[in-house]
């Protein structure tokens, strides 16, 4: 055999060993007497991953009220239906959002976020103003970027909404979001 068919072959072996080892540290379902074991025990003995179920996006998102009450704990997080059409997936890390805006919520999935999709970050002040910049991904069609500034507050119904206050830069279709479900009609 020549050197570099070895080559070849032990670095095969090592991208194996890479792929088990990473597979079973603790966070990906392994435990460190499997780690311990050859590969071959470890498949044996392994088990299958479990399926993560995640709502299905596109087909719409239901109404999902949440009271707002400005003297507790606000958590953004979650799925927001916004008055433009589009579903915004919020993540809140403290007094950080972090979101993915996509048009076409009612669509099927393979139409979600086609027309426009957006990233914003953003940071939650203390009168529950939220001051972000966000741009437009290629997913869509627009692009767009700029600031806008939002207002955690309450709809007529008392439940917790984000409504804009002001813009800069290409402007939003977007003046409201209300607390949803997705993959509802």
């Amino acid at each position: 055999m020549n050197s570099y068919v070895k080559w070849v072959i032990a670095a095969a072996a090592v991208l194996v060993v890479a792929v088990v080892g990473y597979n079973l540290l603790p966070s990906r379902g392994g435990t460190a007497s499997q780690a311990a074991a050859s590969p071959a025990v470890v498949a044996a003995i392994s088990p299958a991953p479990s399926p993560i179920e995640v709502p299905a996006a596109g087909g719409g998102c239901a109404p999902a009220p949440l009271k707002f009450d400005p003297a507790g704990k606000i958590d953004l997080t979650g799925a927001w239906a916004a008055d433009d059409g589009g579903i915004y997936y919020v993540r809140q890390l403290g007094n950080v959002i972090w979101w993915n805006g996509m048009s076409q919520r009612d669509e099927p999935p393979g139409s979600l976020g086609r027309n426009w999709n957006n990233v914003g970050r953003g940071e939650i002040k203390d009168d529950l103003t939220i001051v972000a910049e966000w741009a437009d991904v290629p997913r869509g069609m627009v692009d767009g970027q700029g600031t806008v500034t939002f207002k955690i507050g309450a709809d007529g119904a008392g439940n917790i909404q984000v409504t804009k206050v002001s813009e800069t830069g290409s402007g939003r279709g977007d003046t409201r979001w209300s607390r949803c479900q997705p993959g509802f009609a």
